[in-house]
């Protein structure tokens, strides 16, 4: 294997001001799609930004008007009822008390709803988090670069020696290798997995308890190196783990050249589809298999189901292996990344490999339903903080310039892939991580909260203000990217309609909560005339935007 090197292509982001404003341009696309961005100057009187405290104008002189009022919080500090108060005054604007305000019902909780989907998504988070308490314990570890085999006492280095059913394993050429799974399961310390193919990227092995169809072991191979190794490696960098060693990367903790996916049915005393356990890279844990390897359950019997859970579970690995691994192999504490930013990077490798169409089922059902009471920056893990952190992360990695994709599905890096590789390899974590790389959290948040108020409204096509257009996979046929308001394929090809996040109507004064690192919409019209708007709270790290709608 060769490593990848992603070069970096500096865009200029426009930072914004506590006192900026911007405005309405014209799109050219129906209501509730995306627009091609405009990349050049940003229009006025569009967003205004403000910090909490301040006052801006909201001019109903023509009639028609409509604003949105958005107060948000770029607080760090988990916090899930930030206090805010919203006053109008002038013209028609209630001048007197606070009252309530009008909204939109709340669907019922998807428990409800969905029963089967609901549970499902718990054990996924069940199983994500004893993953993360893992990754957590294996950074505080010890770890080293794998041994080199004497060449006078070994039969090999590189599974590419060894025949078509075979790898490299402590030196030797093995069709059946010994692999611990007491981690995950509790009936059975190790398995023995045999090699069913080999490819130049990854081996499938299968455990000799278990049978998988030759079909799935090809298609399953076939599908990780052409599609989901070449994407994630693209977008997230995976770099040799020491200086003049190419051969040898990040993610090859035993240096056989290969990842391993090992199908076994000890994943199902999980529950789970497949998972990367990152102790596997731990050089004191009795559990470690020190390889990198893939998990997934023997019984799937669509591996369509598989595909997305693999795209998630190496950008883990890759995460792990590159910020972590790496990082201490060369002398360096290995800072683990913060559990919103790297699940909102995992859901993004599910649709930036084709395979993100539970991501539309997450927002429609469990985000824009909770989107103002779930904060981003939170060590809770939760299905609707996933979502959130997938928006945000979709947002920045555009904002850098994104990728374009080849008819052959391959990546041309404009900018977003090196954003993502930095964030691998950063000694920081986060939004201290973000501040470092994209430029600023607050600015990138700033632009986030009019993106995710403006995406899909045909208000503008001004690039910090939407989403990219969507684009069809050239491998799968499905869709890639993130619309706000429209129509967009879920994972059953179904289409489904996104709203956004709910809006409450805004009729007088008006107090309110809001998570920290989210927002809460409020639609103002009706009103007449100019009026003042203010919004104050205790939190510091309080703002507002003004956007005018029409």
């Amino acid at each position: 294997m060769q490593s990848r090197t992603l070069a970096w292509i500096a865009l200029a982001v426009f930072a914004v001001a506590g006192c900026e404003d911007t405005a309405k341009t014209d799109g050219g696309s129906p209501p509730g799609e995306n627009v091609t961005p405009d990349t050049g100057p940003p229009p006025p009187n569009v967003v205004t930004y403000k910090k909490a405290g301040e006052s801006t104008e909201a001019d109903f002189t023509g009639g028609t008007e409509e604003y949105l009022v958005v107060p948000y919080s770029v607080s760090t500090t988990a916090a899930t009822a930030i206090s805010f108060d919203i006053k109008l005054q002038g013209s028609s604007a209630a001048d007197g008390g606070l009252s309530s305000s009008s909204f939109k019902l709340r669907p019922a909780p998807l428990r409800l709803r969905d029963p089967a989907l609901w549970a499902r998504w718990q054990r996924r988070l069940a199983v994500e988090r004893w993953t993360r308490g893992l990754a957590e314990k294996a950074a505080q570890a010890k770890m080293t670069a794998p041994a080199r085999m004497d060449r006078k006492l070994a039969a090999c280095s590189l599974s590419s020696e060894c025949s078509a059913t075979e790898v490299c394993h402590e030196g030797q050429c093995a069709s059946t290798v010994t692999i611990k799974v007491s981690t995950f399961s509790t009936a059975t310390q190790t398995i023995d997995a045999k090699v069913a193919k080999r490819g130049t990227v990854a081996a499938i092995l299968v455990d000799s308890g278990d049978t998988v169809a030759q079909a799935n072991v090809d298609a399953m191979l076939d599908k990780f190196e052409k599609l989901l190794y070449p994407r994630d490696a693209a977008l997230f960098g995976n770099p040799p783990l020491k200086t003049g060693e190419a051969l040898l990367l990040a993610s090859d903790r035993n240096a056989d050249g290969l990842v391993w996916l090992v199908f076994t049915s000890k994943v199902q005393e999980k529950q789970a589809v497949g998972f990367f356990v990152a102790t596997d890279f731990d050089d004191t844990d009795a559990k470690s298999n020190k390889a990198d390897i893939l998990y997934l359950d023997s019984g799937l019997t669509k591996l369509e189901h598989a595909y997305s859970t693999i795209a998630h579970e190496f950008q883990h690995l890759l995460g792990f292996a590159s910020k972590v691994y790496k990082a201490k192999v060369n002398g360096g504490g290995g800072q683990l990344e913060a559990l919103w930013l790297d699940e909102g990077m995992s859901h993004f490798a599910e649709d930036a490999c084709g395979y993100g169409g539970e991501n539309v089922t997450l927002l429609d059902q469990e985000v824009f339903t909770a989107f103002s009471d779930t904060a981003m920056v939170s060590t809770d893990d939760s299905q609707a903080m996933r979502g959130l952190a997938l928006t945000f992360v979709r947002y920045i990695f555009e904002q850098k310039g994104g990728v374009s994709y080849g008819s052959d599905g391959s990546i041309t890096d404009k900018g977003g892939a090196a954003m993502l590789a930095k964030f691998h390899t950063s000694t920081k974590a986060g939004t201290a991580e973000v501040d470092e790389v994209f430029g600023s959290f607050t600015d990138a948040f700033d632009g986030w909260i009019a993106a995710i108020s403006l995406d899909g409204r045909n208000v503008t096509s001004y690039a910090k203000f939407v989403y990219q257009d969507l684009v069809t996979d050239p491998v799968t046929g499905n869709q890639i990217g993130l619309k706000i308001r429209g129509t967009r394929k879920d994972a059953t090809g179904a289409n489904v309609t996104l709203t956004g996040p709910l809006e409450e109507n805004l009729t007088a004064d008006t107090s309110g909560t809001v998570a920290n690192a989210t927002g809460k919409l409020y639609l103002l019209k009706g009103q007449t005339g100019k009026v003042q708007l203010s919004v104050t709270s205790q939190e510091q790290d309080m703002r507002f935007a003004l956007i005018k709608l029409k």
